[in-house]
């Protein structure tokens, strides 16, 4: 994959040219920024046919990289999965190229802003959808994203690298580094895996303002372990919060999910990916060439930095859903 630059020129012209070459009708309105990650942002647009999303991507794909994704999100949504459904050029195409940047195109989905009181229940019920009758991927196929840690001497380059830039929150990366490296002992590889979502976090989980919960982004999804997913929830919906963490595991034994959690290495994926956050975070703070990209990458850092995870949160959570 190569990195696509950032959005240049009329945004229009583009978005136009998106809606022709997926059969969208034309463009109604002024096309408006709805969200930005940090692999692409979505426009939406209204034409003769409708709403709908179109993302622009800051990172770049092939069609070979987006046929899991879509193939997943599909199935999960032939299951009853509320999701945006992934739209084709009339050739059977994913992707299109208009001008230097690449697009993707869905179906437009009103959602709430996130939050991380969601209902737990309904979040159980959620990933048990996910992850019953699984979609098989090997093991051979996982990330490293999900499953290593970070190397030491990543962490210790790049907090000189920060603290030589003068970076607002040097000094908070260098002191969060012993934490993330205790926490490679409880690291183990996947086992079991099928393919996850991989990234459902509270900005891809949300309340639909039809009614129920909605997951978006699925363009990182993969070969993971249902056990290391699920525990992504409970750290995010749930934290340090047993009581919600019961109900939300609960919920998913009840509705047949097949993720079983056991002992702290079963939370690698979620240590894996705040390790990953953190230091590209940091890195592109480095990197950036302009201060809202800064501002960006910051905010990136200290979402971790605020609220960490280390084993006090981690067995509160295994304490609360032990015996369900």
């Amino acid at each position: 994959m190569g990195a696509v630059s950032e959005p240049s020129g009329d945004h229009r012209v583009h978005v136009t040219g998106v809606a022709k070459a997926f059969g969208l009708g034309g463009v109604e309105a002024e096309p408006l920024v709805a969200a930005r990650g940090h692999q692409g942002r979505i426009w939406r647009v209204k034409t003769r046919r409708g709403w709908f999303a179109v993302k622009e991507l800051l990172v770049g794909l092939t069609e070979r990289d987006v046929q899991v994704d879509v193939v997943f999100q599909s199935a999960m949504l032939d299951r009853g999965v509320a999701a945006p459904q992934p739209l084709r050029t009339g050739s059977g195409a994913v992707l299109v190229t208009v001008g230097d940047l690449q697009f993707r195109a869905y179906t437009w989905v009103d959602l709430y802003e996130p939050r991380r009181d969601l209902d737990p229940e309904s979040i159980g019920t959620l990933m048990a959808l996910l992850h019953r009758d699984p979609l098989p991927a090997e093991p051979s196929a996982t990330d490293s994203w999900y499953t290593d840690p970070v190397p030491a001497q990543e962490w210790l380059e790049t907090s000189e690298r920060l603290a030589a830039a003068g970076a607002p929150f040097a000094a908070e990366f260098t002191a969060s580094i012993p934490g993330f490296l205790s926490l490679q002992e409880v690291f183990r590889p996947s086992s079991r895996t099928q393919l996850c979502h991989r990234d459902l976090w509270a900005d891809n989980v949300r309340l639909a303002r039809g009614g129920g919960l909605c997951v978006i982004d699925w363009d990182n999804c993969g070969a993971a372990e249902p056990a290391q997913e699920v525990a992504m929830p409970l750290v995010e919906f749930c934290y340090d919060d047993g009581d919600r963490a019961a109900r939300l595991y609960r919920a998913y034994r009840r509705a047949g999910g097949s993720g079983r959690l056991a002992d702290p290495s079963d939370f690698t994926m979620v240590l894996a990916q705040f390790g990953h956050f953190a230091i590209t975070a940091a890195r592109q703070w480095v990197e950036a060439t302009d201060e809202t990209s800064k501002a960006r990458a910051e905010a990136w850092f200290r979402e971790g930095w605020e609220q960490p995870l280390g084993l006090p949160q981690i067995e509160c959570l295994l304490h609360a859903v032990r015996g369900i």
